[in-house]
């Protein structure tokens, strides 16, 4: 397995550049530097695969939603472990990480979306792993049942220009 002390500092490293760069760009991505770790046997190898697949699962967390209405989701997009030659196998694993908040100036909920990408793959005793860590245009969506509040009027004002939502 990697070294649990790199993995955390090269994790650092993805946050703090994702977070540098949102300044100035819509989307972004951060390469990862390839490495490789030597097993005992290529059956060894492919149970780390499969030990990284069901770590994978385990962040998986379906849509949920605050009261404050924040919301948070994390989904695994894989095709699982797949051989793709005698002595080769191969785990090619994203994972998407969404959360979203109540933007009150444009009455909507704005989600942000970041990856981390993987691509784990068995030749023989030696896993090799590239990937790329990123994150896309945050999306917008409408507010069900959100009523704006409009100023008071009395029976006598004058007609606003404001026109009252078809929800109110």
């Amino acid at each position: 397995m990697p070294n649990p002390e790199f993995q955390t500092g090269i994790a650092a490293f993805c946050v703090a550049a994702l977070c540098l760069s949102t300044i100035a760009h819509a989307s972004g991505q951060l390469p990862m530097p390839p490495t490789t770790e030597e097993f005992k046997s290529h059956g060894a190898c492919v149970a780390a695969l499969h030990a990284l697949h069901k770590e994978d699962q385990k962040q998986v967390r379906p849509k949920s939603a605050k009261a404050d209405g924040r919301t948070s989701e994390v989904e695994l997009i894989t095709g699982g472990i797949r051989r793709i030659g005698q002595g080769t196998a191969r785990y090619d694993a994203t994972i998407w990480y969404h959360h979203g908040s109540i933007r009150d100036d444009v009455e909507q909920r704005e989600t942000s979306h970041s990856y981390a990408h993987r691509l784990r793959e068995c030749e023989g005793r030696t896993m090799r792993v590239t990937g790329q860590d990123g994150y896309t245009l945050s999306t917008f969506e409408p507010l069900l049942g959100f009523a704006r509040k409009l100023p008071n009027r009395s029976k006598h004002s004058r007609k606003s220009s404001i026109s009252p939502r078809l929800d109110e």
